[in-house]
């Protein structure tokens, strides 16, 4: 080894050290990421589908049929006991309008997300959720929509 190539190695080492050290920091990146991602998808896919069986028990209400309201606050069309003890056969609800984004924002929630935009027609429920997340580096908004239509 000559005198102009001592230390050489040592700034090798620390090179792939860095090297590596970056790359495990963009691969956890990636991952949390995608797993918010995931589970934003999931949460937007679940919150239309909540509102849509609202919708469809208002729908239900609204043309006469028995429909119950469970221990949560959900509809429950087929009978059952409600927290007090009572048949929910006997109850019928008629909702408002608002009912399916009222239970889009209850199911959100429960999910850990925000509900951003709820949109209701005759037919169909549309939501948005979003997530923030908190990384060390920046704390972006992830948000997804799904819409979901009679169950």
């Amino acid at each position: 080894m000559t005198r102009s190539e001592r230390g050489s190695a040592t700034l090798h080492v620390l090179f792939a050290a860095v090297l590596l050290f970056t790359a495990l920091f963009a691969a956890t990146l990636w991952s949390a990421i995608s797993t918010a991602r995931h589970k934003v998808a999931a949460a937007a896919d679940l919150t239309a589908l909540s509102a849509a069986q609202s919708l469809s028990a208002d729908q239900s209400a609204s043309a006469g049929q028995s429909v119950g309201v469970d221990q949560y606050g959900g509809v429950n069309r087929y009978g059952g006991v409600n927290q007090y003890g009572e048949s929910n056969a006997r109850h019928t609800t008629s909702t408002s309008p608002a009912a399916p984004c009222a239970t889009a924002a209850r199911i959100a929630a429960l999910h850990k997300v925000d509900l951003t935009a709820c949109t209701v027609t005759s037919t169909a429920v549309t939501v948005q959720v979003s997530l923030q997340l908190d990384l060390r580096l920046a704390q972006p908004t992830l948000t997804a929509t799904a819409r979901a239509g009679p169950v």
